[in-house]
């Protein structure tokens, strides 16, 4: 019997231990760079992406496919009762045409494969944009929660002691109801910014691709954001994605345009050779006949009508034109654009650094303020509503200090995303 019980006993610590590795195993921690490659692998929108630039790579490689030569086999069999007669034979065709729309079609193919890996690569880019700023929104969320618990439970404390002091008649009940108004308020707000933070982080999830049930430790912290005193844009021979890719649109439009002329002017040769055997048999003489295709055919044809003005040859090499200069007008238009986007940008990053600054020493002389004015009330010379505001004082300039580093890091991520930069180089 004793044996029985030891063996329970030790069964019931096995499954208990095998039950916390596996609630274990359901922890993870990560850092910003961790979720970053957790994207890269599991994102469906990277996966698409690929998809597509595969796509446009196999067409750039076979893009002259349209010289390929045709070929085609046709077997016959034919039995006519009437005259007693069989013929059967075998045909092959080989055929093929060449234009002078093949440059065009070369130079398209790889003119979309280099736009594709632009795009590939600015989806990739935008999926890490989308993960980093999620992930320090996260992070100012979560310091957000801690404060406003943390205020939470110096109101119940405060709340705690004041009921001791009526007990022992150094304050009046109404200072003991206004400490336990304005506990029971703040249970709304962190109960409200918790769900919030949970549902973000539920969406975080979706985005790196982890598995809703993980328990998600984030690793990182907005205070080294905060050191950031000045930032300095690197020299850099590359345009701006968002250039390039008008760069591309310029590229295209000028060889549709060049597709357009060979079109209307540009000749197409063509050429067929046919080999056949047919095999005639006649049962009534008893005679078979055999009969052999064998020939060339080459013809070029040259268009005319491009010459006329009001032809539809003519009229698509007019609208190629006018797609030429647009696409010329619109690179222009977005190097401007990307040049006031960047100055926006570094401005606005400049003011915040100063925002930080003073945010920082208003949070400093606002925790000054309450301790002060918390010992100025436990000695009787300030009344609980002075003690409630400077403690909610405290609480505001902190969540604005780490709400301004939360927008300064996402304002320098949109900069590197719009200069194509590595991520963190501004912040070194």
């Amino acid at each position: 019997m004793k044996i029985l019980k030891k063996l329970f006993s030790i069964s019931i610590m096995l499954v208990t231990g095998f039950f916390c590795v596996s609630q274990e195993g359901q922890k993870q921690t990560l850092t910003i760079e961790d979720a970053v490659n957790l994207a890269n692998q599991n994102n469906i929108t990277i996966k698409t992406s690929q998809g597509s630039l595969n796509l446009l790579k196999a067409k750039n490689t076979f893009s002259w496919n349209s010289v390929s030569p045709s070929v085609s086999v046709k077997g016959s069999f034919m039995d006519d009762f009437e005259n007693d007669s069989m013929t059967y034979g075998i045909t092959g065709t080989v055929s093929m045409a060449l234009s002078t729309n093949l440059i065009s079609s070369i130079n398209g193919a790889k003119i979309a494969y280099e736009s594709g890996k632009l795009t590939y690569e600015q989806t990739c880019r935008k999926i890490e944009l989308s993960v980093r700023t999620s992930f320090y929104a996260l992070l100012y969320e979560q310091e957000n929660l801690r404060l406003q618990k943390q205020n939470l439970s110096t109101a119940k404390s405060q709340y705690e002691q004041n009921q001791e002091k009526f007990k022992n008649g150094q304050i009046s009940e109404l200072d003991v109801m206004q400490s336990r108004v304005n506990y029971e308020q703040k249970i709304p707000t962190v109960q409200s910014i918790e769900l919030q933070f949970n549902n973000d982080l539920a969406t975080f999830k979706q985005l790196i691709g982890l598995d809703q049930k993980t328990e998600l430790v984030l690793d990182g912290s907005l205070e080294e954001i905060l050191k950031i005193k000045k930032i300095t844009l690197p020299e850099s021979s590359t345009p701006a994605p968002d250039v390039v890719s008008a760069e591309y649109d310029v590229q295209t439009a000028q060889n549709n345009l060049l597709a357009s002329r060979f079109s209307a002017y540009g000749p197409v040769i063509s050429a067929t050779y046919n080999y056949g055997k047919n095999q005639t048999y006649v049962g009534a003489v008893d005679s078979t006949t055999d009969s052999t295709t064998n020939s060339l055919s080459i013809g070029v044809s040259i268009p005319l009508d491009g010459y006329l003005p009001w032809s539809t040859g003519a009229a698509s090499i007019a609208s190629s034109k006018v797609n030429v200069e647009n696409a010329k007008m619109q690179l222009e238009n977005t190097k401007t654009t990307v040049a006031i986007q960047t100055e926006n940008y570094i401005r606005k990053i400049n003011q915040g650094i100063a925002q930080v600054a003073s945010l920082q020493a208003t949070a400093d002389l606002a925790k000054q303020s309450y301790n002060m004015t918390k010992t100025a009330y436990n000695y009787g010379k300030a009344d609980f509503l002075t003690l409630q505001s400077a403690s909610d004082n405290v609480l505001s300039s902190q969540v604005s200090l780490q709400n301004q580093a939360y927008s300064l890091i996402s304002t320098i991520l949109n900069l590197e995303y719009l200069l194509g930069l590595p991520y963190g180089t501004l912040t070194k």
